[in-house]
């Protein structure tokens, strides 16, 4: 059988209860040569993904329970011979042209590793919140650093991904950030200006059920980097969070207080 050009990983979690919509931005992309693996992290994610492949023969699902997201993503992608991967989130949404414009975008740079496009946030009711803050950020590899704009819809050629070390991370909670420090250290990568990403924000998204445990993991990833770099040498690091405070009418039977009472 011939190997897809594009291999797609979607990461499912929970109750996967957007995976419908999801698999739909896929199945209809403009762009065709595609396969994707679901890779379920918990038993109740797996119920939804089995019940969902038989939506189009391009699906398949990877035996992920269990596994951390890195782990699950590095063991589905080690058994791809596509040219290039991508991973879509069992939470969010393409636009119809996302991989057509993010490949033509490779093919006009032979040298860059990735491409990533602009996004925009939406709530649990597919409601606009507006756009991904830190992918209007100018790119560069120094500039990565500090912030992470490379995000959350990239295609990376396969082989620049392992090249790079893939998706096995030691740092659980930032394991994408982790790997665009890495890959932005050893390949070129491209911006594509066209929001053509969906990021779902809602209460038992990532960042939001583990806000606190994503800034530890970053913050590691970062450091890192600095040290790989070799800028330990002239430069000291710190980690620094802002408080923010949300104030709006209680929506049982969620408890007051916390970060599960907006959005």
């Amino acid at each position: 059988m011939t190997a897809p050009m594009l291999q797609v990983l979607v990461p499912v979690r929970g109750d996967a209860r957007f995976l419908a919509s999801a698999l739909e931005s896929l199945c209809t992309q403009a762009f065709t040569d595609w396969q994707a693996t679901l890779c379920p992290l918990d038993e109740a994610a797996h119920v939804v993904a089995v019940s969902s492949i038989a939506a189009d023969p391009r699906l398949r699902i990877a035996a992920t329970v269990g596994m951390t997201e890195a782990g699950a993503l590095a063991h589905a992608a080690s058994a791809s011979n596509a040219g290039f991967v991508s991973v879509l989130d069992g939470n969010d949404a393409l636009e119809p042209g996302a991989f057509a414009a993010l490949l033509d975008a490779l093919a006009a740079d032979p040298a860059a590793g990735m491409a990533y496009s602009r996004h925009v946030l939406v709530d649990a009711n597919n409601r606009v919140l507006g756009p991904g803050p830190l992918c209007e950020l100018p790119y560069s590899a120094d500039a990565l650093l500090l912030d992470f704009m490379t995000g959350p819809l990239r295609i990376m050629r396969m082989q620049a991904c392992r090249d790079a070390g893939g998706f096995a991370s030691a740092h659980a909670d930032a394991s994408d950030y982790d790997l665009c420090l890495r890959l932005s250290e050893t390949a070129g990568i491209v911006h594509v200006p066209q929001a053509l990403y969906r990021r779902r924000i809602h209460p038992q998204a990532p960042e939001i059920a583990r806000w606190a445990e994503g800034i530890e993991a970053r913050y590691g990833a970062f450091v890192d980097a600095v040290k790989r770099r070799g800028l330990d040498a002239t430069y000291d690091v710190a980690l620094h969070i802002d408080s923010w405070h949300i104030l709006q009418p209680l929506q049982p039977p969620r408890p007051f207080g916390g970060v599960g009472n907006w959005g």
